[in-house]
């Protein structure tokens, strides 16, 4: 989703944004990313390339266009995870909130089953069918379902009920869209019998303030308060908050820094 920030005393973090092409006179144009797709290792996944050599963990660019928006370190560590965590994915019906340009939807379009992704912002939804024409030959256009999406007036009966998996990244910012974010999830656990478990990474948005000389991160801090609440009411959800180093999500992107600020939740269903 779009992000608009009013705070004076902000810092922001980095963020990656368009670049003029100067090969034609349009001024919204593609960034290129690369990639390491992970294999299985198991022998059925095993491929061969022309030359006969194992087509194995090799690197592949995305093209994206990002127009007046962003790409936040958060979208690229949950393409990380991802792709670190394919199995959890494989074949499963995902659900994507604040999908923004698409990113993370034509990760994981590779190999869930169908993947629906969302977003408020009409233009950002156009971005992503963009970008899903750009990158043809990695993405499976055929499993993905752009839709509008808003979160403060959630109708559970117009999401698809076979979903078993909700995707999000970078959508912490702004604590009435917090609250909107939980009633969402609330509201699909509630009515989704096939919804498992939610995945969400975020980028702790750090202000400074010179009033009091101090640096704090609310919209993280109001996000760690609803799930806290969530813990409370929920006792058949358990939450784990992912371990974020090298060792455990494999950085397939380097174009990013995996920092501190950087976090990822798992909200799982208990099923007796």
């Amino acid at each position: 989703m779009f992000e608009e920030q009013t705070d004076q005393y902000l810092i922001h973090s980095d963020v990656f944004s368009s670049k003029e092409d100067k090969s034609n006179n349009d001024t919204l144009v593609k960034s290129s990313l690369q990639f390491l797709i992970l294999s299985n290792n198991t022998n059925e996944n095993i491929k061969f390339d022309d030359d006969g050599d194992l087509d194995i963990n090799r690197p592949e660019r995305l093209d994206i266009i990002l127009g007046i928006h962003f790409l936040w370190n958060g979208a690229l560590l949950l393409c990380d995870f991802l792709l670190t965590n394919s199995s959890r994915f494989l074949n499963r019906i995902i659900f994507e909130l604040g999908a923004g340009i698409g990113l993370c939807t034509i990760v994981a379009s590779r190999f869930a089953s169908r993947i629906i992704s969302t977003d408020y912002d009409s233009d950002l939804l156009e971005i992503i069918r963009e970008n899903m024409e750009l990158n043809d030959d990695i993405c499976q256009k055929e499993k993905i379902e752009i839709k509008k999406f808003d979160w403060k007036q959630c109708d559970c009966d117009k999401v698809d009920d076979r979903i078993e998996i909700i995707i999000a990244a970078d959508v912490v910012y702004d604590d009435d869209l917090t609250d909107a974010l939980f009633d969402v999830f609330i509201k699909l656990f509630q009515t989704k019998s096939n919804l498992q478990s939610i995945y969400i990474t975020i980028e702790k948005r750090i202000n400074f303030y010179t009033e009091t000389l101090s640096i704090q991160c609310p919209a993280y801090e109001y996000f760690l308060e609803k799930l806290t609440e969530l813990k409370n009411k929920y006792s058949l959800l358990i939450f784990e908050e992912l371990n974020t180093d090298l060792q455990s999500i494999q950085q397939c992107t380097t174009i990013y820094n995996r920092t501190k600020e950087l976090v990822g939740f798992s909200f799982v269903e208990y099923l007796f």
